[in-house]
């Protein structure tokens, strides 16, 4: 491309990124300069997924990119914010910067409409539809012949064409949609995300409270008498301390939410009501000092039981006998070698709303059961799991997770049960 070409397409890209679509945010037009201006420069063959999150949004050179997606989930953004730019009829008839799919490098097309004439740039850039070679034209004392092989090509030529165009765009059709297809976690997310409402991330605040023999903590509401705190330390020690893994876990599922440009909100389970549950859907986080986990697992097949004199324990109402799933609460921390933990997606009837539930017996079990909901491996192992209909059933997962010195290890799927 010659300078004056180079120079039309940085100002139409100046013009896009000044329009709302883009100049509100910070992230989109960092990573469409940075791809225009490398294809400018000759180097868009070299575009790929680990260079730009190295360079753009300053990943690790060895990052995992199965793990963290900002590339890809930012360049499909860019692609569908591009879009709605050259929606607009007033923008036909300019330069158009075009991200495909499947591509990091962007293309420059020019529009021939409105009497504007097609500059040297696009008809560079443009791909050339390729005709077949002029037939000559008989004169009046030459007939053509039916049976010649040129009026046989000239015949056969428009059916190939047809035949050649369809091919083309059914394999871009497939393409496109294998390329967007929903991926297990996002198939796991989606009835929260689809729900209307603010979602609700409920934490547990009081850790270490006595319980009562059905296993919920006593409410940690101050009480008149020598129970009240009496200094604004004692009231944050009580009532305002959140665990370290309670809210990694809430740290790892707020991702999955900016992933997807959805509102959320924390509320400490203390300070949570029934109305708050029904305004829209929920991640109950924690499981013995969570109240509300207590109380939606209550009617499911796995559940948390136990005392803090004997130990706790996931039941398995089909199995009331089996208390394999246990953890002594009451051991030196550096003495738990193994956790267990419970997820679960329902559709709470109470509540009217979706709920996901991230609960360990223990400090590890939530951090690995945080992990493992966070993760795309494993949401593909549990969509396998499952089988058809993972995007929208209910479902129980058990999970199993070594610890070595209060540190959980890889989450293991032990016990699967859907509804």
């Amino acid at each position: 491309m010659s300078a004056a070409d180079q120079a039309k397409v940085r100002e139409q890209l100046n013009r896009i990124l000044e329009t709302h679509h883009f100049k509100n945010s910070k992230r989109y037009p960092v990573l469409l300069r940075f791809v225009v201006e490398e294809a400018l420069e000759g180097r868009g063959e070299h575009l790929k997924e680990r260079l730009l999150g190295v360079r753009v949004f300053d990943r690790p050179a060895d990052y995992d990119t199965a793990t963290d997606p900002i590339v890809r989930v930012t360049i499909a953004e860019i692609r569908k914010r591009i879009a709605q730019y050259y929606h607009d009829e007033e923008h036909d008839a300019e330069i158009r910067i075009e991200l495909l799919p499947g591509r990091y490098a962007p293309e420059f097309r020019s529009r021939r409409d409105g009497g504007h004439p097609a500059s040297q740039m696009a008809e560079a850039a443009e791909p050339v539809i390729s005709a077949p070679l002029s037939v000559a034209q008989p004169t009046e004392d030459a007939a053509p012949n039916a049976s010649s092989p040129q009026t046989k090509a000239r015949r056969r030529w428009p059916s190939i064409t047809l035949a050649s165009a369809l091919v083309v765009i059914l394999a871009t059709c497939g393409f496109f949609l294998w390329w967007n297809r929903p991926t297990a976690l996002d198939e796991m997310w989606s009835p929260l995300l689809a729900a209307k409402g603010s979602v609700l991330f409920c934490l547990p605040t009081d850790v270490g409270k006595k319980r009562l023999p059905s296993g919920e903590p006593v409410p940690a509401a101050p009480t008149r008498g020598e129970d009240r705190p009496e200094s604004f330390l004692d009231f944050e020690s009580l009532g305002q301390n959140v665990v370290y893994s309670d809210m990694l876990a809430a740290l790892q599922i707020s991702n999955i939410m900016a992933l997807h440009h959805r509102d959320y909100r924390v509320k400490l389970n203390v300070g949570t009501t029934l109305a708050d549950l029904r305004l829209g859907p929920a991640v109950l986080i924690g499981g013995l000092d969570n109240p509300w986990t207590m109380r939606a697992l209550a009617t499911q097949r796995y559940h948390f039981t136990g005392t803090d004199e004997d130990r706790y324990w996931i039941a398995d109402s089909e199995r009331p006998e089996k208390k394999d799933w246990s953890l002594d609460l009451k051991l030196q921390w550096i003495s738990v070698t193994r956790d267990y933990a419970i997820v679960s997606r329902v559709h709470n009837e109470q509540t009217g709303q979706p709920e996901i539930i991230v609960a360990g017996i223990g400090m590890s079990g939530t951090a690995a059961a945080g992990d493992f909901v966070t993760d795309k491996v494993r949401m593909e192992e549990l969509s396998r799991r499952i089988g058809p209909g993972f995007k929208d059933r209910d479902f129980e997962v058990v999970l199993s997770t070594d610890v070595v010195n209060g540190i959980p290890g890889e989450p293991q799927i032990i016990a699967v049960s859907v509804r």
